[in-house]
């Protein structure tokens, strides 16, 4: 009876022990560096910078320039004894925190310069770059053109050019994949700071590989001395949940991973006067108005089957949101909204699930689509959804003009993709 009392005893606990081993063995495995997507800024810290010491260095960084371990770049850099002779920071400043479209002022890190390059100039001046060796590039990007952080690169490359500096892309995941390519060409009429390469709206690259790109195909006017550290382990049909890594929110309104899938969609409808969930703790993942009648789209999209997503009817009222949005669309007025759960990401075409839900609007209420085509235009990359939007274009034209240019960027790409 002892020996039995014993057994039972013992029996609970080495069951709990059990469970706990495959437990942690299974979360190892999973979690195992083998597995992990390495950026390239480990890369560029574990097997060059030893090479590059006694370089003054040009950083171009903001919060996101992190190593997995939460460290920032610059933090690294210096405890391996390099000096940082100047900082620059894109759009929403060094720390990320800066709602979309406001100027931010020069500051300092560590007695560091930080030049803005979202204020008075967006390109750095000759003046900036004195003392600069070398430039290095590592800033998480969200795979939208017109998410400046992209043209911030392209403004980065163009001054690496002007002074023959030697830059340096530290890569990361293009964290809404590297396979799916929707959206026209941008053409030159409409070219801006939203907006500063012939690519598509989703161009499926990472940041190295657009460097890559616009260095192959002469966007940038003078020859330039590109090095992009590569990334170990990501593959094209990742998208940010397959890398293991932490997200870091790249700006106030882009909090997830799946925000950034949608944020080409509520894009759109931002441009035709919707409110894009802008103003609310679901920005770009729900949109809505106060004339919308949510189950007249919902039944239109089968629910959402056809995209990989669920769609659900809600009702919400966009606030102010300092450091978010002031004055959002529809700012204190009670919106009828559909909020998009994905379900599969690789089925999820942001472009044509927009174009799909502006056709519904046009058939269902003409009168409430409003939109100035300048600003439209500038988004889509040409006129073809403003010709559309204003009855002089057929949907199935508009598709098949978008198809055609996704095509010639599919071919065109191919000589940059450093990854399978």
């Amino acid at each position: 009876m002892i020996k039995s009392r014993l057994s039972a005893k013992r029996t609970p606990f080495l069951l709990v022990c059990t469970i706990l081993f495959l437990c942690l063995t299974h979360i190892n495995l999973l979690y195992s560096t083998d597995k992990l997507v390495k950026l390239g800024n480990e890369i560029f810290l574990e097997e060059l910078s030893p090479s590059l010491k006694g370089k003054s260095l040009g950083l171009i960084i903001n919060h996101t320039s992190a190593l997995p371990s939460g460290k920032s770049l610059a933090q690294a850099l210096l405890e391996k004894g390099h000096k940082i002779q100047a900082i620059f920071s894109p759009e929403h400043g060094f720390t990320g925190k800066v709602e979309a479209g406001k100027e931010i002022k020069n500051s300092q890190l560590k007695g560091i310069t930080i030049y803005s390059l979202y204020g008075e100039t967006k390109k750095p001046k000759p003046e900036q770059m004195e003392g600069i060796d070398l430039l290095i590039y590592d800033i998480q990007d969200v795979g939208t053109r017109f998410y400046t952080y992209i043209t911030t690169l392209k403004y980065i490359l163009e001054a690496a050019a002007r002074e023959q500096i030697q830059v340096y892309v530290l890569d990361r995941p293009n964290p809404v994949g590297g396979e799916i390519i929707e959206g026209p060409l941008m053409i030159p009429e409409f070219e801006s700071f939203i907006g500063a390469l012939p690519i598509p709206i989703r161009y499926g690259l990472t940041s190295g590989e657009l460097a890559m790109m616009m260095k192959g195909e002469q966007w940038i006017a003078q020859d330039f001395d590109l090095h992009v550290v590569r990334m170990k382990n990501w593959k094209r049909g990742y998208f940010w949940k397959d890398t293991g890594l932490l997200w870091i929110p790249t700006s106030p309104n882009m909090p997830t991973p799946e925000t950034a899938i949608l944020f080409p969609a509520a894009s759109f409808f931002s441009a035709i006067r919707m409110n894009d969930g802008s103003g609310t703790p679901q920005p770009f993942l729900q949109f809505g108005a106060p004339w919308l009648k949510p189950l007249s789209i919902m039944s239109r999209l089968n629910g959402g089957k056809e995209f990989g997503v669920e769609l659900e009817a809600i009702a919400y009222t966009p606030r102010s949101l300092p450091g978010k949005v002031l004055h959002p669309i529809y700012e204190n007025r009670t919106c009828q909204g559909i909020q998009v759960h994905i379900n599969q990401n690789e089925k999820f075409f942001s472009i044509r699930f927009a174009l799909t839900i502006i056709k519904a609007l046009l058939e269902e209420w003409p009168d409430k689509v409003i939109f100035n085509a300048f600003d439209v235009n500038r988004i889509f990359g040409n006129e073809l959804l403003s010709r559309f939007l204003e009855g002089n274009l057929s949907y199935e034209a508009l598709l098949s003009r978008m198809e055609e240019e996704e095509d010639i960027f599919k071919q065109k790409r191919k000589k940059y993709l450093l990854y399978e």
